[in-house]
């Protein structure tokens, strides 16, 4: 599974965040791409989830369950 933080890096914010945010971003995104595996998505979706949790995360959200709701919801009707 991709990690969010190579998402992180390749766009060049890895200093921009902190511990907490680093691992709220983490959870919220393994959380996300378990639902995405059962729902069978290509690649590209789990990218597209990753840049929303970090626009989140840089936003100032901090909770895993908001990050991964908000980052994945438009893929929802998607996968239910």
């Amino acid at each position: 599974m991709t990690s969010v933080v190579r998402f992180v890096k390749e766009t060049e914010l890895g200093s921009v965040f902190d511990d907490q945010a680093t691992k709220a971003m983490g959870e919220a995104f393994e959380a996300a791409c378990k639902d995405l595996d059962e729902a069978g998505q290509p690649s590209v979706v789990y990218e597209a989830v990753a840049k929303r949790i970090i626009e989140m995360a840089k936003s100032g959200e901090r909770d895993p369950n908001q990050l991964r709701d908000r980052g994945a919801d438009r893929f929802r009707s998607q996968t239910s």
